[in-house]
């Protein structure tokens, strides 16, 4: 079966604003991955961590 004949492929995947919402996700991944991973290591909480921890255990 032929991929590029799909309804799919040809409205969905080969569009130009689905093929830039991939690029920029795929970037912003990238670019983003590292802090995230270093926060996640670092053991440091967040301020609005801090903050909704402190309001749960208000409630």
């Amino acid at each position: 079966m032929n991929f590029y004949h799909w309804w799919i492929y040809e409205n969905i995947f080969n569009t130009t604003w689905f093929v830039w919402t991939f690029v920029i996700f795929i970037l912003a991944f990238n670019i983003f991955s590292p802090v995230i991973i270093w926060l996640t290591f670092s053991g440091r909480k967040l301020k609005l961590q801090k903050k909704l921890l402190s309001k749960m255990k208000d409630v």
